[in-house]
């Protein structure tokens, strides 16, 4: 995707975001928390053998490529830990989903992860 493109993407995102209004210093860490919240779904995708472990892959790779324009290079290390955090944040919700054994925390814990995984993808074109 050429970088036109993607800071093109990058601001339809603060258009289309759920959130009240979308700052311009907000973008990079949505795009981080994106960023981290999908690759905790590519990793429990392919430890699941889910079919759509692919298409979360490519998700993925399109929100590392949006980060990669938004973000200051003075910024890269505090949206690494925001994007490592979130990931470990969805990775833990996803653990309660497949292996607790508490169904109404499962269930809850499924609500929580879809209605993210589904904000995120919802700033994808298409998706």
């Amino acid at each position: 995707m050429s970088r036109i493109k993607t800071l093109g993407l990058a601001a339809l995102c603060t258009l289309t975001y759920p959130a009240a209004a979308v700052e311009d210093r907000q973008l990079p860490e949505i795009i981080a928390n994106c960023t981290g919240l999908l690759s905790a779904e590519m990793e429990f995708a392919w430890l699941m053998n889910n079919p759509d472990a692919d298409l979360i892959q490519k998700r993925r790779e399109t929100f590392v490529k949006i980060l990669n324009a938004v973000q200051d290079s003075t910024e890269a290390k505090r949206l690494l830990a925001h994007r490592i955090d979130a990931k470990m944040a969805h990775a833990n919700l996803l653990s309660v989903v497949h292996f607790r054994t508490d169904v109404r925390r499962a269930l809850w814990a499924k609500k929580q992860a879809n209605f993210r995984k589904n904000q995120c993808e919802n700033l994808l074109l298409d998706s």
